[in-house]
């Protein structure tokens, strides 16, 4: 069978990086208070800046980024990462089954 196994094993390990890479930079798309990628401490950043230290209130323009921050959390974490998860595994899935399937072809020759 032809197979470049050192380019899937290369391919996998690009995606898994792509993916930490990505929940570094904008989270991970799960956290309500997401204050550990860029992203999140951007929102945090905003929000102590735009809100009134004395009571607490938020203003519209916070409301809105807060929204939109929200919009892409969901999407991202259910497009871009998934998406990235299930290309990595059905990657490691077809290595798995084609040595799998050269070990069976090469037993039978045994």
């Amino acid at each position: 069978m032809l197979y470049d196994k050192a380019g899937m094993t290369t391919l996998v390990a690009d995606l898994r990086q792509y993916h930490s890479d990505l929940v570094a930079v904008a989270g991970d798309g799960t956290a309500k208070v997401d204050t550990s990628s860029d992203l999140g401490q951007a929102c945090e950043k905003l929000k102590q800046a735009w809100s009134d230290p004395n009571s607490g209130a938020e203003n519209g323009a916070l409301e809105a980024v807060v929204a939109a921050k929200s919009d892409w959390d969901n999407a991202y974490a259910d497009k871009c990462l998934s998406t990235l998860d299930a290309v990595a595994h059905a990657v490691e899935s077809a290595l798995s089954n084609a040595l799998a399937a050269d070990a069976k072809v090469g037993q039978s020759f045994a």
